[in-house]
């Protein structure tokens, strides 16, 4: 989970409309907020992502839901308020289901910054406060099968990628050929542009990468030897941002 920015509300949703809309599912139980002039914003401002989770909303195989973050069972009126509403997979939605946000308050991401509240250990979870535990239990961020695996396999795949990266410095240290650089640089912005805002699983790709030992020796060699770039280093600066703690 990463912090997110609200999108403004769309235009069509006066004060009229949301009156309309409102009253509508409160007769017939429609889902009056399953239309396109919501549903894409709200996908926007999320880069595609689920809002909890960060699973890609726009695979063939995934879909969206528009989750209301103060459920509509208790909150009624609130079913299409623009604050209200949050970009999310079936799963997360499903999982946190009617739990009521005020009485025991989770995470919103475009409200709190996720990183205050939550940490990351053995590819798990964890709550630095009870706003981060709860949202935890609530929308299962440590479901085994679907993240804590997820997460595992991401990991596994830096690890790989580092090594690799590594092998790549050592050929260009000892070759010096301009090819054997930018083979080296290309894999280590690949491995940067996984940890950015808008990359699936952000959050878990940039703590694991950022906070490997030998990837960082790796960056401050490439800047020792002038094997950097203004891109690499906004990249970095991006990622950084999305570091969860390791506890």
């Amino acid at each position: 989970m990463i912090k997110l920015s609200r999108a403004p509300k769309p235009d069509f949703l006066t004060d009229d409309k949301i009156d309309e809309l409102v009253e509508e599912f409160k007769n017939n139980g429609t889902s009056v907020w399953n239309t396109e002039s919501i549903k894409t914003p709200l996908l926007n401002s999320s880069h595609g992502k689920c809002s909890y989770c960060e699973c890609d909303l726009t695979e063939e195989s995934k879909y969206m839901e528009v989750e209301h973050f103060e459920d509509k069972k208790h909150n009624p009126e609130k079913v299409v308020i623009w604050e209200n509403l949050l970009p999310s997979c079936k799963k997360c939605n499903g999982a946190k289901s009617t739990h009521d946000v005020i009485a025991e308050p989770i995470l919103n991401p475009y409200i709190q910054d996720p990183k205050e509240h939550l940490a990351i250990r053995m590819f798990r979870m964890r709550g630095l406060t009870q706003l981060g535990k709860d949202s935890i239990d609530v929308v299962g961020l440590n479901n085994q099968e679907r993240l804590v695996l997820k997460r595992f396999e991401i990991g596994s795949q830096i690890a790989d990628s580092i090594e690799i990266a590594w092998e790549r410095y050592s050929i260009y240290k000892s070759n010096g050929r301009t090819q054997s650089r930018n083979r080296l640089i290309n894999l280590v912005e690949g491995i940067l542009l996984e940890s950015q805002p808008k990359a699936i699983y952000a959050a878990t790709t940039a703590t694991v990468a950022l906070t490997d030992a030998s990837f960082s020796e790796l960056l401050g060699a490439m800047k020792n030897e002038d094997i950097w770039n203004d891109n690499l280093e906004e990249l970095l600066g991006n990622a950084q941002a999305l570091i969860l703690q390791c506890a």
